[in-house]
């Protein structure tokens, strides 16, 4: 359920990336590589956070016990 959004939050957040950034000085980025940076941040992070919470609540983590009766289901075992 939150896995989706984290893949679609990092694709917009690559879009965004600006090469070289941390080598340069904030005062030498043009305004475009600023906005473009920041967004770049904002959608990692939102895509860091959605992930955090794939891996808290969503069953297709193999440590969930979700997981573990969905596989035992489909290979055939008794449980």
């Amino acid at each position: 359920m939150y896995l989706g959004p984290a893949f679609l939050f990092a694709a917009f957040a690559s879009l965004f990336y600006v090469p070289g950034f941390l080598d340069m000085p904030l005062g030498m980025l043009t305004p475009r590589q600023f906005v473009s940076q920041l967004l770049f941040s904002v959608f990692g992070l939102i895509a860091l956070a959605a992930l955090a919470r794939s891996i808290e609540f969503d069953p297709v983590w193999p440590w969930r016990p979700e997981f573990r009766r969905m596989m035992n289901w489909l290979l055939g075992r008794a449980q």
